[in-house]
């Protein structure tokens, strides 16, 4: 963990070569989200080992919910979770494929803040941005203005989303972070 109330803190990590976030990255979206996190709903999508939403709550996130469907990242999740003693009313792990989870409406509402950190090759190869961003706000798992984190490699320009303006575009060594709003209308 890099802030908030649990920095310093360091989770597992499962064997079969999840990429965790790395901390320089995790605590430079920290720094240009804090006035975002504070008392936000944030969900964790491709959650791996949890950092990104852990590192979300240690700063103050009202609730997190996890999306992971890795056998082996799982246990590793529900024990960083545990761990750092997030309470059940303020985080959820959804054991789900992220794509037919966002299918469905939104149930427990809209979040202000969704971190996404894909395997890179396989989202690419498949177009996953555009996919996640429409099922995000059609299906009412974003609010309109809440932001939308997307971690991956490459430099090509990216795509253009309709409904979502892209605020930033930062690289960190091989990781590439795009930061989108949802447009209000």
């Amino acid at each position: 963990m890099t802030g908030g109330t649990h920095g310093g803190r360091l989770l597992k990590v499962p064997p079969d070569g999840t990429r965790p976030t790395q901390d320089k990255v995790r605590a430079a979206m920290g720094s240009s989200l804090a006035a975002l996190i504070p008392g936000a709903g944030v969900l964790d999508l491709f959650a791996g080992t949890g950092a990104m939403g852990l590192e979300a709550w240690s700063r103050g996130a009202a609730r997190v919910d996890w999306v992971e469907n890795g056998r082996k990242a799982l246990p590793v999740l529900r024990d960083n979770v545990q761990a750092l003693g997030v309470p059940p009313a303020a985080g959820r792990i959804r054991a789900a494929d992220v794509f037919r989870l966002l299918e469905a409406p939104c149930g427990t509402g809209a979040f202000d803040l969704v971190l996404a950190d894909p395997p890179y090759a396989e989202a690419q190869r498949g177009g996953w941005l555009p996919k996640l961003a429409d099922r995000l706000a059609r299906n009412g798992w974003i609010r309109p203005g809440g932001v939308l984190v997307y971690e991956t490699e490459g430099r090509d320009p990216p795509p253009a989303l309709p409904g979502w303006r892209l605020a930033r575009d930062k690289t960190y060594g091989s990781t590439r972070v795009l930061l989108w709003v949802r447009d209000d209308a």
